[in-house]
């Protein structure tokens, strides 16, 4: 029978607890900072102090146990098939990966876990056998190689769905791929958010499916081929304010190698700097049994369908193998919201002790997505205290309050994705909890803003 060992209850840190589990067992971790490798070699569930919640939506304040390590493999080592590490922060590896597991392993599962700051976030492989789940996990500023979930060595079967990318990664948000031939096949990414962050980057990879992710202001191409691809489907995102494109096809990692069987349908593809999609010469074969680049039934953000046939963006194909007609003259996806912000708001008079926000999502149908942003103000500077993503169903509500004392003036901000019939209210409170009548807004006083302040971690 598994055992339940806790940390550091039972066991003083985390290597100890793994040292004496057995097969299956789980361990618990308390929340607290660990200042160790971990190195998980047998099968076990490794569950922080927030396993099972969302680490997107759980905002700032959660008591997190939190791994730190400068280990030049990675801080966290999944050695171990059908590993579950769950519900941690990992951050601060100045030398390599926030989590790293090789490609000897498979079937482990990295689930709710705030992974930041580190020289990548995560360097994970697999040798296929048994699945691989990333799921809800958030990676941010994991800058030192600009990586937020790389894979050089080989990935095969595995499923990454539900993570946010919140910025920092200047290679790629997810980068998989290395020298042709190198085994990266049978991958879902999916339903995955990206704000202001980076590529989804593709390399000798085969059958990989790209479906139902939000990317916005991606600083460089959104999806981004190297060569040597094969079978890659990508359907339902929306790509959309790209520095660079939506879609762009070149060999530049592969010496050469073209990409093959590209299919592209019911994407958003919209205010992208460059293009639409863009290929470069040579980048793409369409000799038989291959098919042509088949863009077909996606919106370019105009009912003229993209340029050269209409106002959309472009599409630009030097070799002629790519086919757009016909095309969505309508957006298949629900259009982002307002940004909106309170404005800088006052703590006089009475002096607010702590904000309150209710949050609707008024619409039968579709979920909502709010990015929140709240910063104090102080000559002019403003400072991020507040920084939350979460997701509301259909005729849901939540509420949030924040203090403010502080302070002398606040503002938040917030983007909402998925539908525009979303009601906010916020209300400054006193010490008594009692609401303040001059520091009262609701949806319609709110200010629109073109994008949430840059900058916040």
């Amino acid at each position: 029978m598994a055992n339940v060992i806790n940390v550091p209850a039972d066991q003083p840190t985390i290597t100890a607890a793994i040292a004496a589990a057995n097969t299956y067992d789980t361990i618990r971790v308390a929340p607290g900072v660990y200042h160790e490798t971990v190195i998980i070699t047998k099968i076990v569930q490794l569950l922080g102090a927030q396993a099972g919640v969302d680490a997107t939506s759980r905002g700032e304040y959660a008591m997190e146990s939190i791994i730190v390590s400068s280990d030049t493999t990675g801080s966290v080592q999944i050695q171990s098939d059908n590993v579950v590490f769950d519900g941690f922060t990992v951050e601060m590896n100045t030398q390599w990966a926030g989590i790293f597991a090789p490609t000897t392993v498979s079937g482990y599962s990295i689930l709710n876990n705030i992974v930041r700051n580190n020289v990548t976030g995560m360097y994970v492989h697999s040798n296929g056998e048994k699945m691989v789940q990333i799921r809800n996990n958030l990676l941010v500023d994991n800058s030192g190689f600009g990586n937020a979930i790389y894979a050089s060595l080989g990935m095969t079967n595995a499923f990454i769905e539900g993570n946010y990318f919140a910025g920092g990664h200047s290679q790629a948000s997810i980068n998989i791929g290395g020298a042709p031939g190198t085994p990266n096949n049978n991958l879902t990414i999916a339903h995955n958010r990206f704000f202001r962050d980076n590529s989804i980057a593709l390399t000798s990879t085969t059958n990989v499916l790209v479906s139902g992710n939000i990317m916005q202001e991606t600083q460089g191409s959104s999806i981004f081929f190297g060569g040597a691809t094969n079978d890659t489907e990508i359907v339902g995102n929306v790509l959309e304010g790209g520095v660079s494109s939506g879609i762009r096809v070149t060999t530049a990692f592969s010496s050469g190698v073209p990409n093959a069987n590209i299919v592209a349908h019911d994407n958003a593809i919209q205010g992208n700097a460059v293009a639409g999609l863009d290929l470069d010469t040579g980048a793409y074969d369409a000799t038989a049994p291959n098919l042509r680049l088949d863009a077909t039934n996606n919106w370019w953000g105009s009912s003229s369908g993209p340029a050269p046939v209409g106002d959309g963006d472009a599409v630009i194909d030097p070799d002629g193998v790519v086919e757009y007609v016909p095309f969505l003259t309508a957006n298949p996806l629900p259009t982002p919201g307002a940004v909106r912000t309170t404005g800088p708001i006052l703590c006089t008079g009475t002096d607010a002790q702590s904000i309150y926000v209710s949050i609707l999502n008024n619409d039968l149908n579709h979920q909502a997505s709010i990015q929140m942003l709240g910063f104090y103000l102080s000559e002019g500077n403003k400072s991020p205290y507040v920084h939350e993503l979460f997701y509301l169903s259909p005729l849901t509500n939540t509420t949030r309050t924040y203090q403010v004392q502080f302070t002398s003036q606040y503002e938040f901000q917030f983007g909402i994705t998925g539908t525009q019939d979303v009601n906010i209210a916020v209300w400054g409170l006193d010490a008594s909890g009692n609401v303040i009548s001059s520091i009262r807004l609701v949806a319609e006083e709110m200010a629109s803003i073109q994008m949430l302040t840059p900058g916040v971690p």
